[in-house]
């Protein structure tokens, strides 16, 4: 009886995950270490080139009518015990900021397949569901050490459908004690 939700590391790693394979980066060659990255790092945030591509990620979860609502079901065989699943929804913006000669060119490819059938088939394998008003990749070319560093800022939310699951004994017999002339 397992749980059904995806913890915040592997929220991140979904993302990481789909991020390089849009935009063909092999994580397994490490020429291409630090090409796509977690935003917060705990290791700090080494540095780059002006002419090189890098992406950051930042999974956030957010505040929503649809997260308060709750789907409570009993099912069960056992005469003492009642499965008890809650469903809910999560939902998570997904902030992309990408830096280098190609930022805006990459955001808009990512953004352009996270609607393909090949992604979104991806992201339902672990229950993400793209909620489709993404809006478009916007230039914000960044003035660092007195050079301007191209980069390119693009978000989206994503639902997340979890569900939890425990066992909750049934009420077998009330107690109860009569106290009379009172």
């Amino acid at each position: 009886m397992a749980d059904t939700i995806l913890l915040l590391k592997e929220l991140e790693d979904v993302f990481y995950n789909l991020t390089c394979l849009v935009l063909g980066i092999d994580i397994t060659d490490p020429a291409n270490e630090g090409k796509v990255r977690i935003a917060w790092p705990t290791n700090g945030a080494p540095t780059w080139k002006i002419t090189e591509d890098v992406a950051f990620l930042r999974v956030t979860p957010q505040d929503d009518k649809l997260t308060r609502h709750q789907d409570i079901i009993f099912t069960g065989n056992d005469p003492l015990w009642a499965a008890q699943e809650t469903g809910y929804t999560r939902v998570h913006k997904i902030d992309w900021t990408l830096y280098g000669p190609n930022s805006y060119d990459r955001s808009d490819l990512i953004r352009y397949n996270i609607f393909s059938q090949k992604y979104t088939t991806k992201l339902k394998e672990n229950n993400l569901f793209l909620i489709t008003d993404v809006p478009m990749p916007t230039r914000l070319p960044e003035l660092y050490n007195g050079q301007w560093w191209e980069r390119t800022d693009f978000s989206a939310t994503f639902n997340e459908l979890v569900v939890r699951r425990t066992e909750i004994p049934y009420i077998l017999s009330p107690n109860y004690k009569i106290i009379e002339n009172k």
